[in-house]
C-alpha cells in the first residue's frame, strides 16, 4: 500500500499558473487515496483565491489554508503542521511536475534511507519573446553559476547537492532538523538543507526527473528577484559563514571591483584605463555567452530581439545578485533561531534515524 504523500504549495497571486500547477499534482502516477495537496495562500488579490476555492470544492484532496504572514517559510510551516502524510513534498505555484515526478522521487528516497531530501531538476521556461530569453539566462552557468538543479542535463546521474527546490522527504526529517526558518523570507530552502546536511543528511538531485518552472517575464521583475535572492544569500552567509563557497564570493567581488573602477575613473584619469579594460573584458564575456545561449534549438517564441535581450538579462542577474549579497552582508546575520521540530519525535523515529547514521541534532 502506497504511503500518504502531503504536497505543500505556497502561493500568492498566481492566477496565470495555478491551474497547471494543481493539475500537475493531482494527475501524478500515485494512488488517488494516498495523495493530498495543501495550498497555502498568502492573501492573493488577483483571482487565485477564487480558483483555489473551486478546486477545493471539486476535489477532496485539495485543502486551502490562509497565510497571514505572506512569506514562504511560514506557509511551509503551516502546511507541515496540517499535513497528514508520512511523506511530504513541495511544489510552487510557478512550477509543474511531470506525471512520474512524485513516484520517481519517492523511489529514490526509499533507496537512500535515513535523513534525506530528493528532488528533480528544473526546465526553466518563459512566455513571450522576453520570457524565453530570461529562461535561457537563468538556466545557464553564465547566469547562475553551478546551480546544478538548473544547469545539469537530463542524462547526468543522480548526485548529492547543496539544495533542491521541489523536494520529497519523510515527515521525520522535520522532527529531526526542525521547521523552516521564518527569519529567512527568501532562501529558506537552502538554509533548511544546510541544517539537514550538517545533521548528517543528504540532498539528492535527480537530473533525469524534470519539473517545469515558469520564470519572471520582464527584466524589472528579474532584477528585483535576483536582488532579493542576493540579499538573503548575504544574510545567510553572515549567519552561517562556514557555508561560504567560491561561487558565493565571485559575483559580489566582481560587482564591487567593476563599480569601484568606474567610480575611480570618474575622479581620476589613472583609473580610466583599468576601468575600460575591466568592462571590455566583461563585455566580451557577455558577447560569448549570448552567442552560446542563442544557438538552436530555440523555443517557438524566440525572436531576433530575444537574442539582443540576453546580455542585458545576464548583466542584471550579475549586478542585482552581487549588490544584494553586499546589502545582506552589511545588514548582518539573522539572530532568531528556526522553529524546533524534535518535540514530536518518537522513540521509534529516533531509532530509525540513528540506525541510518544521522548525527544528533
Amino acid at each position: 500500500m502506497a504511503p500518504l504523500v502531503s504536497v505543500l504549495m505556497p502561493v500568492w497571486n498566481e492566477v496565470g499558473f495555478i491551474d497547471e500547477a494543481i493539475e500537475s499534482v493531482l494527475q501524478q502516477e500515485w494512488p488517488r487515496e494516498a495523495l493530498e495537496l495543501i495550498v497555502v495562500d498568502g492573501g492573493s488579490t488577483d483571482g487565485t483565491r477564487e480558483k483555489l476555492e473551486r478546486w477545493a470544492a471539486e476535489d477532496a484532496r485539495v485543502r486551502v489554508l490562509h497565510n497571514p504572514r505572506r512569506i514562504i517559510p511560514a506557509a511551509l510551516n503551516m502546511g507541515l503542521k496540517a499535513a497528514r502524510g508520512e511523506l511530504v513534498a513541495r511544489l510552487d505555484g510557478h512550477g509543474m511536475w511531470p506525471r512520474h515526478y512524485l513516484r520517481a522521487c519517492v523511489d529514490h528516497l526509499g533507496r537512500t534511507g535515513g535523513l534525506a531530501m530528493v528532488g528533480g531538476a528544473w526546465d526553466c521556461v518563459g512566455r513571450g519573446w522576453m520570457g524565453v530569453a530570461i529562461a535561457r539566462a537563468v538556466s545557464s552557468p553564465w547566469g547562475v553559476g553551478n546551480a546544478r538543479y538548473r544547469t545539469l542535463p537530463p542524462h547526468a546521474p543522480p548526485q548529492p547537492v547543496d539544495s533542491v527546490p521541489f523536494w520529497v522527504t519523510r515527515r521525520q526529517t522535520f522532527r529531526r532538523v526542525g521547521l523552516f526558518h521564518e527569519g529567512f523570507p527568501c532562501h529558506e530552502d537552502y538554509e533548511f538543507n544546510y541544517r539537514l546536511r550538517r545533521a548528517g543528511g543528504v540532498v539528492l538531485l535527480l537530473p533525469g526527473v524534470r519539473a517545469r518552472y515558469v520564470v519572471r517575464p520582464t527584466l524589472r521583475q528579474l532584477a528585483r528577484q535576483y536582488l532579493r535572492y542576493g540579499h538573503w544569500k548575504g544574510r545567510f552567509l553572515a549567519t552561517a559563514p562556514a557555508s561560504i563557497q567560491a561561487r558565493h564570493v565571485v559575483p559580489p567581488l566582481w560587482m564591487a571591483t567593476g563599480v569601484g573602477l568606474l567610480l575611480g575613473a570618474l575622479f581620476s584619469k589613472t583609473w580610466v584605463g583599468p576601468a575600460l579594460g575591466w568592462w571590455a573584458l566583461y563585455g566580451a564575456g557577455l558577447g560569448w555567452a549570448t552567442l552560446q545561449l542563442s544557438r538552436r534549438p530555440r523555443p517557438l517564441d524566440w525572436q531576433p530581439r530575444s537574442t539582443w535581450i540576453l546580455p542585458l538579462a545576464l548583466l542584471l542577474i550579475h549586478l542585482s545578485w552581487g549588490l544584494g549579497v553586499w546589502t545582506g552582508l552589511v545588514r548582518g546575520p539573522v539572530r532568531n533561531r528556526p522553529p524546533a521540530g524534535t518535540q514530536g519525535l518518537s522513540d521509534g523515529d529516533r531509532l530509525l534515524l540513528d540506525s541510518a547514521g544521522g548525527a544528533s541534532a
